[in-house]
């Protein structure tokens, strides 16, 4: 949520917004005319209190009533992202679906156990009471449908089956198909966990870099992140991850996530058991559907980047034109990637259960990915080529 100025939208309400209203302001309140267009302009950072009082009294003079004032000179300006997805009119969640195999379960079982991340659950049922609930988004209620993403995985086997994962990513094509054709029936889609427990993410990221999915290159860059992955963690087979370094880089394997940056170096972010961690958001808008991938390298750091998301839209998605982000243009599409620094804080228990912990208090550092790199790799197999938002 972001407060702004809404002098202009006042003046417009009342019929006293026209050619020359700044001098006139300025000149009838002993103001400088500078400073009552930074007010209509929504410029202000610090405004006086005299300046105040003296904008609520002329407004008061022109018929504006005085107890709409000074409370009609703020307003809460909608969150570009969120307002964006809220305009789609309908809204669906992905989320992995944890289905075990083997014998590990001794009592008799009446179907395979199934299960959802924890975290992953936490940032989904967030989203849907921001969507319903969040009053920046005023008229917008959109619809919401939660789908699920189904994986067989034995637990203490870290190797991917060839034959059920080969199953396992076929069923996430076709619901990845699905997903895409309703975009173009009004509908935007946000994708929750990495590409170790949400296929959708693994076709979602090489479908963005024209690269094969479940496919990792040794010898070429073909995304500008990686994660790197940790020993206990399952082996899966992707585009921007593996259990070695990314390409180009040979330093000591260490687990976290990497990213390019401007000068098209690998920077790294490690994962720290209980103190630091990294993730992605992806987001694609097109038309009047916006498509967003969020995922940390750890469950607890995508719970940090949905709070985050949340929270701070803002540094996720252009609040305008002109405002520098990094976002960038090709063809009909806009595309951001924002790499999430996140610094975990203590963890706060209320009991010995985990249901009680609180990770509210997680730091995230949004890094957007330069234009530079985004045209690179994004325009690679794009004859239409990349266009930085202006």
């Amino acid at each position: 949520m972001r407060l702004e100025w809404r002098l202009k939208q006042l003046l417009e309400k009342h019929g006293l917004f026209r050619f020359g209203i700044e001098t006139q302001i300025a000149k009838e309140c002993g103001v400088h005319r500078h400073t009552v267009g930074k007010f209509i302009r929504n410029k202000v950072q610090s405004p006086k209190l005299e300046v105040l009082e003296k904008l609520c009294e002329w407004l008061i003079e022109k018929g504006v009533p005085a107890e709409t004032l000074p409370g009609a000179l703020f307003g809460v300006r909608p969150s570009a992202l969120w307002r964006a997805i809220g305009e789609s009119g309908k809204v669906h969640i992905y989320l992995g679906e944890y289905h075990i195999k083997g014998k590990t379960i001794t009592t008799p079982q009446p179907s395979p156990p199934v299960s959802i991340s924890r975290h992953d659950s936490v940032v989904s049922s967030k989203i849907i009471h921001f969507l319903f609930s969040e009053a920046e988004l005023r008229d917008l209620r959109p619809s919401v449908k939660t789908l699920y993403v189904p994986f067989y995985f034995t637990p203490g086997v870290f190797d991917a089956d060839d034959e059920v994962f080969k199953e396992d990513a076929s069923r996430a094509k076709k619901i990845f198909t699905t997903m895409r054709e309703d975009r173009q029936r009004d509908c935007s889609s946000i994708i929750v966990g990495s590409q170790r427990v949400n296929y959708l993410v693994e076709y979602i990221v090489a479908d963005l870099f024209c690269c094969e999915p479940f496919v990792q290159s040794s010898k070429m860059v073909q995304v500008p992140f990686y994660l790197c992955y940790r020993k206990f963690d399952r082996l899966m087979p992707s585009c921007f991850g593996g259990v070695g370094n990314p390409p180009g880089k040979d330093d000591e394997v260490l687990p976290g996530t990497y990213y390019l940056d401007e000068n098209f170096t690998w920077q790294f972010l490690e994962w720290k058991r209980k103190e630091a961690d990294a993730g992605v958001v992806v987001i694609t808008r097109e038309a009047d559907n916006v498509e967003l991938a969020a995922f940390g390298f750890s469950g607890r750091s995508t719970n940090a980047i949905g709070n985050a998301l949340l929270k701070q839209s803002h540094n996720f998605w252009p609040e305008g034109k002109g405002d520098g982000s990094n976002t960038v243009v090709i063809g009909d599409k806009e595309i951001g990637v924002y790499i999430c620094s996140v610094t975990f804080s203590e963890e706060k228990k209320k009991g010995n259960g985990r249901a009680f912990e609180d990770f509210e208090q997680d730091k995230v550092e949004v890094i957007p990915l330069s234009r530079q790199v985004l045209g690179k790799f994004l325009g690679k197999n794009s004859s239409r080529g990349v266009v930085g938002n202006q």
